[in-house]
């Protein structure tokens, strides 16, 4: 019987690995439209905020189920493309890893009711359900443990969980009435935008100046030097004086 769940839900993981990344979506960052340089359209990966209209308890309780989820599922190595956490570490250990790692799954899920007015029943029983197949397959060794690996049922139930706030907080929203900010993509101004994009800049031609024309009254900018009065029985003097020579007597 074991067998056959384990097989049910391999295939089911082959199928969403190919799909959807298997079949899960990342708690911790979000991928957002944007531009690059060139002005081409890309993506790029930010930090999630906290889902708008909740509170600040329900805030704290959502990053501390985020913070536990990482540790058990995410935080070590990386090996083929599947991240690797402390989960899939203690379930190598037969029966008693299990046991372990099941018992740490349920305390996420402990600190997910603490939110105010706690979990819905469905919402409890869907983190519950994940943790059963999680445990189920990692009964199985080595695949098992593989598939537990990229099963990661915390990373699934912080997902849940912030869902379900998301939800609420829009609720809250709408009941104060406060508008709900939408997500805006990268503005830097080395960036365009591209919904709105800025259209190109083109200057009109500037009209040519007009030529300047010199008349006769407008005075030169080096004025030619004035000549000496002509002296006496001799030839007029040019403007440029002679500088006296004392070495040779003449002054």
């Amino acid at each position: 019987m074991a067998a056959q769940v384990a097989a049910a839900v391999s295939k089911k993981l082959l199928k969403e690995s190919a799909e959807n990344r298997f079949g899960q979506e990342d708690p911790y960052f979000e991928t957002v439209p944007a531009t690059n340089l060139l002005g081409r359209p890309t993506t790029k990966k930010k930090r999630k905020a906290a889902p708008e209209g909740i509170s600040a308890h329900d805030a704290k309780v959502l990053t501390k189920v985020k913070r536990r989820a990482y540790r058990l599922d995410l935080c070590l190595f990386n090996f083929c493309g599947i991240r690797f956490g402390w989960s899939s570490v203690i379930g190598i250990v037969p029966a008693i890893g299990d046991v372990l790692d099941m018992f740490l799954a349920l305390m996420v899920v402990a600190s997910c009711n603490k939110v105010e007015g706690s979990l819905p029943n469905s919402i409890r029983m869907r983190m519950i359900f994940n943790i059963v197949i999680d445990f189920f397959v990692g009964l199985i060794p080595f695949v098992g443990d593989l598939a537990d690996a990229m099963y990661k049922c915390n990373t699934r139930n912080a997902v849940i969980l912030e869902k379900f706030l998301k939800q609420r907080g829009e609720e809250n929203l709408k009941r104060t009435g406060l508008p709900l900010h939408t997500r805006q993509t990268d503005t830097s101004p080395n960036r365009v935008s591209e919904r709105n994009p800025t259209p190109p800049r083109h200057d009109s031609p500037a009209r040519p100046q007009p030529a300047r024309v010199h008349t006769g009254h407008s005075q030169t900018r080096n004025p030619p030097p004035r000549s000496s009065p002509p002296r006496a029985g001799g030839p007029p003097r040019s403007g440029r004086q002679r500088e006296p020579d004392l070495e040779m007597g003449r002054v």
